[in-house]
């Protein structure tokens, strides 16, 4: 049996790399020259600079991942008090709870939005379709809740609007709580580590490192090798890739697309006209990555944390920022502080798209407001604009998935972050899943 898996982000290559750990063959192709997809670290003058994602949480597979490819001693952890997060409210940030100690003993919310918060359990569940992000959060919840806490993080996460993510596909895990539970608060406290947060951590030459160690244990990846159609013939999938100006065929007994939704629909447009019709539908908005360095001393306000979210109540020009030099070290140049500031998204994607000097400008102009930064500019800025950022688990998204699942017994499977969940450590744990049931396709499987 051979496994045809299209493009090499961490999707494909953690397939790959667990399809090769269980010894079933595979050729992994990748249109361009690096991998990685979204995982994309820069180096500029004395800068690290990270594209996509910033950091990783510690789940079990990738710790897993991590050991087996060696790089422990490549791992830097974001100490504790850097995984706090604050958030703008009435102009200014402040930390938003991290426990539920937290949550009533602070003052990030007033006693009515607290009394309503514990109300959450008293609330019955309900099975709604198509129920949204924002709206699940306000019946559970309540309106200020939502608007400070679920519109900041859906942004960060999936950079999306919560008025149109569905709770069902965005955060199952609370949805899944509230059916069973009855209530979220019930549930989280039921589930042992409930509350638990996962350490970050990233390595020292940036987040690249991970993809470039997986793509060299890979014995099939081919870079520069581009797919250019895919059919089926007497049921095997023959696909044809343009590489050096030559042009291949290879027959393949199983194919698994690791692409986003667009180009995966153009490579299914003839083979299966239905999915690459409800995969054109998936929407991907710009989103504007900034980074701004500054000297530290020109800059007075207290940057002890991961970083700061702005929810769209707000009214800010970004959607938030990381502060990359407090979480990890080696960013920027020991005297200065690195912000990564993103722009656009869901709830704001014309924002991403504006001219370059006058993203730059209006970044710097809210940096300077909100951490009382003296200086007339930045040491250094650079912008990246992803034209097409994060997948949107929003209602288009459901064709795409109930079609994608149909198709598993054609031998048709999908390795992306919009069927996985859009973080690194969902794609690898979805990776890792589907390996093993490939594997089981394998003539006599159940002997070895």
């Amino acid at each position: 049996m051979r496994v045809a898996i299209i493009g090499a982000g961490i999707s494909g290559l953690a397939l790959a790399y667990y399809l090769q750990k269980l010894g079933v063959p595979y050729d992994l192709f990748e249109a361009g020259a690096q991998v990685g997809g979204n995982i994309r670290t820069v180096k500029m003058h004395e800068y690290l600079l990270e594209l996509g994602p910033n950091a990783l949480q510690n789940t079990p597979e990738l710790e897993e991942l991590v050991r087996e490819l060696k790089l422990e001693r490549e791992v830097v952890h974001a100490s504790p008090e850097n995984d706090h997060r604050y958030v703008l409210r009435d102009g200014i940030y402040k930390r938003l709870p991290s426990s539920p100690f937290a949550l009533m003993s602070g003052n990030f919310f007033s006693w009515k939005t607290k009394y309503r918060i514990l109300k959450e359990k008293d609330v019955p569940p309900a099975d709604i379709d198509y129920e949204t992000v924002e709206q699940f959060f306000e019946r559970r919840f309540g309106h200020d809740a939502a608007r400070y806490t679920v519109s900041p993080f859906m942004t960060s996460l999936y950079a999306g609007d919560p008025k149109q993510l569905l709770v069902k596909k965005a955060l199952p895990r609370l949805k899944e709580l509230e059916m069973r539970y009855g209530s979220v608060l019930k549930g989280l406290a039921q589930q042992r580590g409930g509350f638990a947060k996962h350490r970050s951590f990233s390595f020292a030459k940036g987040m690249r490192t991970l993809p470039y160690a997986i793509a060299d244990k890979l014995i099939s990846l081919h870079t520069e090798h581009r797919v250019e159609m895919i059919t089926r013939s007497q049921g095997k999938y023959v696909v044809s890739c343009a590489s050096s100006g030559d042009y291949d065929t290879e027959e393949y007994d199983l194919l698994v697309l690791a692409l986003p939704a667009q180009q995966a629909a153009e490579l299914l447009h003839y083979t299966f006209p239905g999915l690459s019709a409800a995969l054109q539908n998936i929407n991907y908005p710009p989103m504007a990555v900034v980074h701004s360095v500054y000297n530290r001393k020109e800059v007075t306000g207290q940057l002890n944390g991961f970083g700061a979210l702005h929810p769209q109540a707000e009214a800010a020009f970004a959607c938030g920022s990381v502060w990359s030099s407090s979480l990890f070290d080696g960013r920027c140049r020991p005297h200065e502080v690195l912000f990564t500031t993103f722009v656009g998204g869901g709830q704001a994607p014309k924002k991403a798209l504006k001219e370059r000097e006058q993203l730059m400008r209006r970044v710097h102009e809210e940096l300077a407001a909100l951490h009382l930064i003296s200086a007339d500019k930045p040491n250094f800025q650079h912008v990246h604009l992803w034209k097409h950022s994060l997948p949107q688990y929003d209602i288009y998204i459901e064709d795409a998935h109930q079609l994608a699942k149909g198709l598993e017994p054609e031998g048709l499977f999908i390795a992306a972050n919009w069927q996985a969940g859009v973080s690194v450590a969902n794609c690898v744990h979805h990776a890792k899943e589907l390996a093993h049931k490939i594997n089981l396709k394998r003539p006599g499987h159940l002997n070895r």
